[in-house]
């Protein structure tokens, strides 16, 4: 009972929800931030932009937790891993370069 949640198919699962979710919300946040200088509402597009990307991120990490934190700490591990890769590759081109 105490390893139910453990196995590593409900481990891997939530470690790839993580990812997801880490992509939604990085990748929203890089989209939005690339579309701020041209925005006639930038206010709105900043707000609206968190309270989506907070939204569905925070609602997929409950979905998985489902009500056990070793999910939940296995799928944040996810997000961060999403998020090193996303800064790697969306860094602009170092000038002079």
């Amino acid at each position: 009972m105490l390893l139910e949640g453990l196995q590593p198919a409900y481990l891997a699962l939530a470690f790839a929800a993580g990812l997801a979710a880490g992509w939604f919300f990085f990748y929203g946040l890089w989209w939005t931030v690339q579309r701020l200088p041209s925005s006639k509402h930038p206010a709105l597009l900043t707000l609206g932009s968190l309270g989506l990307r907070m939204g569905v991120s925070l609602g997929v990490l409950f979905l998985v937790m489902a009500g056990d934190w070793r999910r939940l700490a296995v799928a944040v591990a996810g997000v961060v891993v999403m998020r090193l890769i996303l800064v790697r590759r969306l860094r602009p081109a170092a000038e002079g370069a």
